[in-house]
């Protein structure tokens, strides 16, 4: 009886987890840009915590859980106040890191040209043609203002071209344009709010009905990491109608020369074309220095980078 008792409540093995669709790995120590940018001068961002180190893709009954490894531990947003109001850290970015952005642009299709090139507001780059995106995914401390932000950043250009025709501009030029601009990122860029931080590592989900099913190695990536902003620059405080180069991006950091707590440093004199992409995920065999410093500002040329097809890059010689 005694031995029969023991093998009912023995535990069950361990059920493995399913094998990652594809894993990407990313150099140590090349969270510098083009080799000249220089980390804010804040007490809580250091060289190592924007530098990616893998990116992974595991298919899970819904969709596809994507997982990030940094160099060092995410940074978990604490109590501290960060405006006048008191309002905490932890109350704005309430996904549990506030550092950085990581955005994945990924061709589905795998037809050069088919698809789009320009990369997210404020990144100063593009995708090149040869894998042009069908969907973005940007992982960012504060996705629900995020969207709103695209939103408006999408409308205040969508007007701005129109007016450049239109004597004028209706409010049912205005709703129609809202309307456009709203199913085009609902279908397009998908911001994850199903995220876990582990240590180094960020996991994030990203649903089937966005691509299309789950995640394939066949498909072509580019991932760029970037400083995160998340203060007082949508909804908290200054509208993103102004001129500055925090109000043309969305949630990121801006790069210029010199240092500051505010800004990346490193940045070029009178170049307003330098990518303030802190680490991007670059085809083996190439250099990430040379891509982010390969545009031309005199044609208006900005950066193209390339996309990784795990499935061409872990197939034998």
């Amino acid at each position: 009886m005694a031995a029969l008792l023991a093998a009912s409540v023995a535990p069950s093995p361990a059920v493995a987890a399913p094998a990652p669709l594809f894993t990407l790995g990313d150099p140590r120590g090349d969270d510098h840009g083009d080799g000249t940018l220089l980390y804010p001068l804040r007490n809580d961002l250091a060289p190592g915590d924007l530098d990616l180190l893998s990116l992974s893709a595991r298919a899970e009954k819904e969709g596809t859980l994507f997982e990030a490894t940094f160099a060092r531990p995410v940074r978990v947003p604490g109590r501290e106040p960060i405006d006048a109001g008191g309002m905490a850290l932890d109350q704005v970015a309430r996904f549990g890191f506030y550092t950085f952005n990581l955005d994945l642009y990924i061709d589905t299709d795998r037809v050069p040209g088919s698809g789009r090139f320009v990369m997210l507001p404020g990144r100063k780059a593009e995708v090149d043609s040869s894998c042009a995106w069908d969907r973005a995914i940007c992982l960012t401390p504060r996705p629900f203002q995020a969207i709103e932000a695209l939103r408006d950043l999408r409308l205040k250009a969508a007007k701005d071209s129109l007016e450049k025709s239109a004597p004028r501009l209706d409010d049912a030029d205005v709703a129609r344009l809202k309307k456009e601009i709203e199913a085009d990122i609902e279908a397009t860029v998908f911001f994850p709010t199903r995220i876990r931080v582990v240590g180094s590592k960020i996991r994030f989900f990203v649903p089937k009905s966005f691509l299309g099913g789950a995640a394939r190695d066949t498909w072509g990536y580019v991932a760029a990491v970037s400083g995160a902003d998340v203060g007082q620059r949508f909804d908290l405080g200054t509208s993103i109608s102004g001129s500055s180069d925090f109000a043309k991006g969305l949630m990121i950091v801006p790069i210029a020369p010199g240092q500051s707590h505010e800004r990346f440093g490193g940045g070029r004199e009178n170049d307003d074309m330098m990518p303030p992409l802190v680490d991007v995920l670059i085809t083996p065999g190439t250099s990430q220095e040379d891509a982010l410093r390969d545009y031309d500002r005199k044609a208006g040329r900005p950066v193209r980078l390339r996309g990784v097809v795990p499935a061409e890059v872990s197939a034998p010689k």
